[in-house]
């Protein structure tokens, strides 16, 4: 798993300085080893009965057999040390992990396994996932109606999509793998914003990003490749921006078009991009072809997008 920009070189030392900020502005933190009888669920229970919702660090060994609510806590930190595992005992039925209505809830370090889905965020609540592994679920991570980070994460093999933004949410993802799920690899819909920058997004079943219904895709050296459809698809009033920090985006080798557009919808590329050798031609494709884009024509690849002359 990658580790985004902004925190190489203080990846190692971030334990300690969470450690530090619970031991001195609040509570020291609470240890839990699922292997001998503990339960997160249990502790998040008496902490929510004393009334002792905010500034909480647990620390987790072990396997975690139990499915995790995470209501009503402000400044929680989950964190594996240094390993643990949360596995889904409901067949699918209910969310490994399933926070709501909570602010500033940060899980590090976990394999989370199965689910429907693996982890949720909703209910206007705040959510960060670091370091871990999310597999096996129906979707990976959901975020409804609530602000999310999701970084140096590994999103895979899921059956349906890896990570799904919805209903009005903002999420920034860095440095994450999301491969081998069956459907998207990250859909952002009704309404949602998502900033992804160095993501790797390949080998899922559909689309590599599917942005849809008035959302918003903001997409920095991103590479998405080897997805059985288009590599990104923007529609239904929707907007894509496809920007440079470093090397810039890479969309090659997916089964359809590099980014497909739809009605009513509107690309921009700026800087470098490279959208080529994508099996569906052409590699930014608008449909129908008065879509609107801006800057379709240096990306390396084949377009049919025809952009209108204006003036400034």
């Amino acid at each position: 798993m990658k580790s985004p920009r902004w925190l190489l070189g203080s990846v190692f030392s971030l334990p300690v300085v969470l450690f530090i900020a619970t031991s001195t502005v609040y509570a020291a933190p609470i240890r839990v080893d699922c292997n001998k009888g503990g339960s997160i669920n249990s502790t998040l229970a008496s902490l929510a009965s004393a009334g002792n919702t905010r500034g909480i660090t647990i620390l987790v060994t072990g396997t975690c057999k139990e499915n995790v609510l995470v209501y009503p806590f402000d400044h929680l930190t989950l964190q594996a040390a240094p390993i643990a595992t949360i596995q889904d005992v409901s067949n699918g039925t209910l969310p490994a992990v399933q926070i709501f209505s909570s602010y500033d809830v940060t899980l590090i370090g976990f394999t989370i396994n199965g689910g429907s889905p693996a982890v949720t965020c909703n209910t206007d609540s705040s959510c960060t996932l670091y370091l871990s592994r999310i597999q096996g679920a129906t979707d990976g991570v959901t975020f409804g109606s609530s602000h999310g980070r999701v970084f140096s994460c590994t999103v895979s093999n899921n059956s349906n999509r890896g990570i799904a933004v919805v209903n009005g949410s903002t999420v920034v993802t860095d440095s994450n793998t999301i491969s081998g799920n069956g459907n998207a690899g990250v859909q952002v819909n009704f309404g949602s914003t998502l900033t992804a920058t160095s993501d790797t997004i390949q080998n899922n079943g559909a689309v590599g990003i599917r942005v849809v219904q008035g959302s918003v895709l903001r997409a920095f050296d991103l590479t998405i490749t080897g997805n059985s459809a288009d590599g990104v698809r923007v529609e239904q009033a929707s907007t894509a921006s496809f920007s440079q920090q470093a090397g810039g985006n890479v969309i090659t080798g997916n089964g359809g078009n590099g980014v497909s557009l739809g009605d009513l919808s509107f690309a921009q590329f700026n800087d470098t991009n490279n959208v080529s050798g994508n099996l569906g031609q052409p590699d930014v494709a608008c449909n129908p072809q008065y879509s609107a884009t801006r800057g379709a024509a240096t990306v390396g690849g084949t377009t049919n997008c025809v952009e209108t002359q204006h003036s400034r």
